[in-house]
């Protein structure tokens, strides 16, 4: 039986976006987002350089409890506030199985 990645899916609530204007909503990565689904081994994320890439996998280390500005789970600091609140309109889906230990390399 193949093992179920920890995170499944993250789906943007825009339901909940005030509007689609305003950053980071107005970036392309972020304004075409409905779901993301993580059921295969690796995802790429491709883009242009300012297409929100980066904006994306932050939120998503953040919805996940990991620093903005990198680390592991108990790497907890802040030096500047540079993040967007993206991370408060995903919704995150998980698989029942808790990872044990991870890294958000910035």
């Amino acid at each position: 039986m193949e093992a179920l990645p920890y995170l499944q899916k993250v789906t943007l609530k825009r339901e909940h976006v005030f509007s689609f204007d305003t950053y980071p909503f107005s970036i392309p990565a972020v304004n075409q987002l409905f779901e993301i689904d993580f059921s295969k081994h690796v995802t790429i994320f491709v883009g242009e350089n300012g297409s929100g890439k980066s904006t994306l996998l932050e939120a998503i280390a953040i919805g996940l409890g990991f620093n903005a500005e990198g680390g592991s789970k108990n790497f907890n600091f802040q030096t500047q506030h540079s993040h967007s609140e993206l991370h408060k309109y995903l919704l995150l889906s998980k698989s029942f199985k808790r990872y044990k230990d991870g890294f958000f390399l910035r």
